[in-house]
C-alpha cells in the first residue's frame, strides 16, 4: 500500500477513533484482568470495572484528545466531559456484567471482552458531539454562494 493511500486513511477521524479505541480497550481490559486475577475473586468483578474504567480514562484522554479529534488542551473540564460519556459505558459494564455473568452463565472475563467490544460503538457519538466539540473560529468560506444573497450580489 503506497504511503499516501496510508496517509489518506489515517487523516480520517474514524480510523484515528478506532486505532485510540483499541488501545483504549486494550488498556481496560488488561487493568480489569490484572484486577480480576490477582484478588482471585475476593475483588467482585464491578469493583475491577470502576478501578479500571477510572484509571484507563485518565491514561487515554490526551490520546483521544490530540490523535482523534485534535482539540486544543481543555484542562480539567475537558477530561470531565470526556469522562461524562465514559460515564454512559460504564453504566453499560456495571449493567451488562451481571446480566451477562449472572443470568447467561458466561465467565468474567469472556463476558468482559464482550462488553470492551460493544462500549465503543456507542461512544463514538457522543464524543463526536460533545466531549470533544471544538468551538473554535469557522473557517472562512471561498465559495460566493456561501457568503449569502448581499453578498453575492454585488
Amino acid at each position: 500500500m503506497p504511503w499516501s493511500a496510508v496517509a489518506r486513511v489515517l487523516r480520517d477521524r474514524r480510523v484515528r477513533y478506532l486505532a485510540t479505541g483499541a488501545v483504549a480497550a486494550a488498556v481496560y481490559y488488561i487493568l480489569f484482568t490484572i484486577g480480576w486475577l490477582a484478588g482471585g475473586g475476593a475483588i467482585p468483578y464491578l469493583v475491577c470495572a470502576l478501578l479500571a474504567h477510572f484509571f484507563t480514562a485518565i491514561l487515554t484522554y490526551q490520546l483521544y484528545r490530540r490523535i482523534v479529534w485534535q482539540v486544543p488542551e481543555q484542562g480539567l473540564r475537558g477530561f470531565l466531559k470526556f469522562y461524562a460519556v465514559g460515564l454512559w459505558a460504564l453504566t453499560l459494564t456495571l449493567v451488562g456484567l451481571p446480566i451477562l455473568i449472572e443470568w447467561v452463565g458466561l465467565p468474567v472475563l469472556l463476558a468482559q471482552a464482550i462488553i470492551v467490544f460493544v462500549n465503543p460503538l456507542v461512544n463514538y457519538q457522543l464524543m463526536r458531539f460533545w466531549a470533544f466539540r471544538h468551538r473554535g473560529k469557522r473557517p472562512v468560506s471561498t465559495n460566493v454562494g456561501d457568503l449569502g444573497p448581499e453578498v453575492a450580489n454585488q
